[in-house]
């Protein structure tokens, strides 16, 4: 633990023993034992914001590609509905020259009705 031995650890125990007095070691090591927590607790929301971040990212990258993916599908449909449009528009074009074909042969006749 720590890079620190067994033997290690029992001379620092006996130093903290003696130095606090037994009076004072239970409260030391409650302290000690809140302070660990406590560090534990912040290392562990800091681990969880780090992750959520990360989440977030991802759906922002997914969120980019499924947002190139509709523009190019709405281009494709708005170019579908041009040349639909385009061809419609010739459709009525051709009712229109139709239309005026029919007036323009009424017009003739009733120009050779006068004449006679």
């Amino acid at each position: 633990m720590f890079g620190i031995g067994f033997f290690e650890f029992i001379v620092i125990a006996v130093i903290i023993i003696i130095f606090l007095g037994p009076d004072k070691l239970p409260e030391a090591l409650i302290k000690v034992i809140k302070t660990f927590k406590t560090i534990s607790k912040t290392i562990h929301e800091a681990k969880s914001a780090l992750e959520e971040e990360i989440n977030i990212e991802q759906l922002k990258e997914d969120s980019k590609k499924y947002r190139a993916l509709l523009e190019q599908n709405t281009q494709k449909i708005q170019e579908s509905l041009s040349i639909a449009e385009i061809e419609q528009l010739k459709e009525s074009a051709a009712e229109v020259n139709s239309v005026i074909d029919e007036l323009k042969t009424e017009k003739n006749q009733e120009s050779k009705k006068e004449a006679k």
